[in-house]
């Protein structure tokens, strides 16, 4: 990936697409990944929190106490 890509330019203001790393300071991006976003430098990792759907039998158990 070229730098290039990790920003980009609106109203002439430079928007930065990733997010830094919080131990390595500003200039130091956060990979993303499907679960987590990570630091390649020192290894930071924070975990994307999951939105769970219910599950069918929990919808069910909500449908009969509702009726």
């Amino acid at each position: 990936m070229i730098k290039r890509e990790l920003y980009k330019v609106e109203n002439n203001k430079l928007i930065r697409e990733r997010r830094f790393c919080p131990r390595c300071g500003p200039g130091v991006f956060l990979a993303e990944h499907a679960d987590r976003y990570a630091c390649g430098r020192c290894g930071y990792t924070e975990i994307k929190k999951e939105q769970k759907a219910p599950q069918k039998s929990e919808q069910k158990g909500k449908q009969k106490k509702q009726a």
